[in-house]
């Protein structure tokens, strides 16, 4: 039980209902489930609401967090909220703690002296806060305590922090991590604001950066994500090409992961190829995409050739008479013949299933590390492109920190 009191229930018209009620936040398998009751008028199951209303003054001290194992019987009086609830004074709170969930971290983090004892927790920072992450062993994978360099706070810096956090933890465990309740805290340790939400959540097949690598690459990557707000134009296409990232490395058709996560490359050789002057616009806009991803991975220090053991996308090179293809020629080209109808009726030359495996994992590794490339990441990562099965522990240095 997270609120336990009077509710303002806004409807879809924007008729408001004074009731009592709560709101209850319990975690399924790390998974929250954000529910609602009513004790006072009986509202319709059928109403539309539109949000929840929490009156000013209302305790948001959490009462109660139900962890289960398994989902509860449903139950008539306990409605689901699909969006966000905001409750409390946001301008007395002094800092924040973020709750995160997702797959659980398997290594330990640096260990520190706390009042508490001894936790496992990295320090960061990120534009105009100071935070510390800690591995949660029970209903979160993260919580996170963020406090701001100057107050008071806004929303748009809290949801501002929210999204740098979210795409950071995304691009680090290959998935989307969900951000479940966010609360303010006065300096005597109250409550006074929270954020409620059901988190976005995502599936995802690879993970570049294994949990025995997360702590360096956490730090390295909250830095880099620093350095990135100074180029704001920048900082919005790496956004984009980390969403298009997790969408395109999760477990959709792969006939429709391949041309995300070529949408991804697209748009980075665009931004990237311009920004560092390797071409102008219209140099850009007369040369071929697999031209650009070419010259894209050359700036990147990533190798173009097509990997020897992705058997298949040569044979299908061979069969259909194609000229001799470095990596990004292959993958695009694939991505052509799934997105535009073939040319007869009589010979479909859709690429087999094995074909498109292999394109998928190539058109990803370009993508995770050139994201990686152009956050200025110099550590280890896990490559995909192996064909059998390797530890986790089987690192590599990135292409471009071995030619250094």
């Amino acid at each position: 039980m997270v609120y336990r009191g009077a509710l303002s229930i806004v409807g879809k018209a924007g008729e408001i209902y004074a009731t009592h009620g709560g709101i209850t936040l319990s975690v399924v398998d790390r998974e929250p489930q954000l529910q609602w009751f009513d004790e006072g008028q009986g509202l319709s199951a059928s109403l539309h609401i539109e949000r929840i209303d929490i009156p000013s003054g209302g305790s948001l001290a959490p009462q109660e967090l139900l962890f289960l194992r398994r989902k509860p019987p449903s139950s008539p009086s306990f409605r689901s909220l699909s969006g966000e609830t905001f409750a409390g004074d946001l301008g007395a709170a002094e800092r924040f703690i973020i709750h995160i969930t997702g797959t659980r971290l398997k290594a330990q983090l640096p260990t520190v002296e706390t009042q508490d004892g001894i936790q496992g927790q990295v320090t960061f920072a990120l534009p105009g806060w100071t935070l510390r992450l800690v591995a949660d062993a029970e209903a979160y994978a993260f919580v996170i305590e963020a406090t701001p360099d100057s107050l008071p706070i806004t929303i748009k810096e809290v949801e501002r922090l929210e999204w740098q956090l979210f795409l950071l933890l995304s691009l680090l465990r290959g998935r989307e991590a969900g951000l479940a309740a966010t609360a303010g805290i006065h300096d005597l340790g109250h409550v006074v604001w929270a954020r409620w939400a059901k988190p976005r959540r995502g599936t995802g097949q690879w993970q570049w950066c294994p949990d025995h690598l997360f702590a360096d690459a956490f730090t390295e990557l909250a830095q880099a994500f620093s350095k990135l707000a100074d180029n704001p134009t920048m900082e919005k296409v790496v956004d984009r090409a980390i969403n298009l990232y997790l969408t395109a490395n999760g477990t959709q058709p792969i006939d429709a992961r391949i041309p995300v996560a070529c949408s991804g490359l697209e748009l980075l050789a665009w931004a990237v190829l311009q920004t560092e002057q390797w071409l102008t616009t219209g140099a850009f806009s007369k040369l071929w995409a697999a031209a650009n991803l070419r010259l894209l991975l050359q700036w990147s220090g990533i190798p173009i050739d097509a990997p020897s053991a992705f058997t298949e996308l040569e044979a299908r090179r061979l069969s259909l008479e194609q000229p001799d293809l470095a990596g990004p020629d292959a993958v695009l080209k694939i991505r052509n013949d799934l997105v535009h109808p073939p040319k007869r009726l009589s010979k479909l030359e859709w690429p087999s299933v094995a074909e498109m495996q292999q394109a998928w994992r190539l058109s990803m590794h370009y993508l995770e590390l050139v994201i990686l490339r152009i956050l200025g990441y110099q550590g280890q990562y896990l490559p995909r492109l192996q064909l059998t099965a390797r530890w986790a522990t089987d690192t590599e240095s990135v292409p471009w920190a071995r030619q250094r």
